[in-house]
């Protein structure tokens, strides 16, 4: 820890040099309770609110002297071993659907399978089997869900069905509703392992509600308030009720330019319900959930709720007490630490404190240009050129005329 110290602060002393506290608007108290080779704090709605730059502007300072920091998101670790399956049995059986028995001829671990098909446009249940034998068979998914969504240029698909950890040689697949066996095209088996993301829920609430009878539709249009903030999970209420329906995510900072982000189904069956949408992360304002009803009654949605990954600055504490955290620079760059590269390893970060988010009182905001700041002038400038080439026009055309 005494080695760290000095590099610490040497980094400090390279990032202060070209912070200029005039061009941050917000300042915000930080708290380090002691020394420490890493802080944290948890980036909050007033910082992703406040920030100008998505983050980029975040500085902390000790003292005047700008202190370098690591934003680490809290994704968790995924480690996937996928490997084909031999399917050695595939057809289409009265009143079940299409069926396919695959081999794995071996006892490894799976849990997830993911089919190849050139269908579109498509949303079907999957019932997974699993057998040591090919003869007595256990009921391990009743209900996975396959779709793909393509409508204009928007698509989405998942094609992949989670069960429990298995070791059984053998599986069984039903789609009820092919008929057709060339549907299926291959078929992927894997162990599939994940440890917990860590999320926070930034907002529930009332979307707003509109149905549009020609096109079938009910959207869904929610305010965040403030851009900035990311999101990557929806979960909806639904009155009750037995349904399953296609939807679009699309995201946008000011109601009229919207973006889209992806598609999904939601459903509810009689033993099982899925109510969550996975988005690519986004920080528009405003999201725009569109559900395709088609011939069916539309459904009753109450609130909605919205978590994204929770994202953590860490930074060295070479001396306790208090710090300061600036945002609100629309022109800062994104800083490049050291520290991001000799941040020590498996060390529990200590937990600093923010406070209240402030105007920084020694912010002095950019002076519009000169002529920004007297249109009159400019106006009379023109109104005065106009009236003397006018002028000017007017003599050559009766020095043209005159013998």
């Amino acid at each position: 820890m005494k080695k760290l110290a000095p590099s610490c602060l040497f980094f400090c002393a390279l990032a202060g040099a070209d912070f200029n506290a005039e061009t941050w608007r917000y300042r915000r108290p930080l708290n380090v309770p002691q020394r420490a080779p890493i802080a944290e704090f948890t980036v909050d709605a007033a910082l992703y609110r406040d920030s100008a730059a998505n983050l980029d502007d975040l500085r902390i300072l000790r003292k005047g002297v700008e202190t370098p920091y690591v934003v680490k998101s809290l994704t968790g670790f995924r480690q996937i071993t996928e490997r084909p399956a031999a399917i050695v049995n595939k057809s289409w059986v009265p009143n079940t659907g299409l069926q396919a028995v695959l081999d794995l001829k071996g006892h490894a671990e799976h849990n997830r399978l993911r089919i190849a098909t050139a269908l579109h446009n498509f949303k079907e249940t999957v019932l997974v089997e699993t057998s040591d034998d090919d003869h007595s068979w256990a009921v391990v998914q009743s209900a996975g869900l396959i779709f793909d969504v393509s409508r204009d240029e928007h698509a989405a698909a998942e094609t992949t069905v989670d069960y429990p950890v298995s070791t059984r040689r053998f599986l069984r697949l039903t789609i009820p509703g092919w008929t057709d066996p060339a549907n299926l095209q291959a078929v992927w088996l894997s162990d599939f392992k994940e440890t917990d993301t860590v999320r926070d829920a930034i907002a529930t609430l009332a979307p707003s509600v509109s149905e549009d009878a020609k096109a079938q539709t009910t959207e869904l249009t929610l305010d965040l308030g403030f851009p900035g903030q990311p999101f990557d999970r929806i979960a909806l209420t639904v009155d009750p009720s037995l349904f399953s329906r296609t939807v679009e995510i699309a995201s946008a900072n000011d109601l009229q330019h919207w973006f889209s982000t992806s598609g999904g189904v939601i459903f509810r069956g009689a033993d099982e319900e899925r109510l969550l949408l996975e988005t690519p992360e986004r920080t528009g304002r405003y999201l725009k959930i569109t559900v395709f009803n088609a011939d069916s009654t539309p459904l009753k949605f109450g609130r909605v709720t919205l978590s994204g990954i929770r994202r953590m600055v860490r930074f060295p504490a070479v001396e306790p007490g208090p710090y300061a955290v600036y945002v609100g620079n629309i022109g800062a760059r994104p800083p490049s630490y050291d520290f991001r590269h000799v941040m020590p390893k498996n060390i529990a970060p200590t937990e600093a404190s923010l406070g209240t988010m402030e105007t920084n009182p020694l912010f002095r905001a950019p002076e519009r240009p000169w002529t920004d700041r007297n249109p009159w002038l400019l106006n009379g400038t023109l109104i005065i050129a106009v009236v003397i080439m006018g002028f000017i026009s007017l003599r050559m055309m009766r020095k043209l005329k005159s013998p």
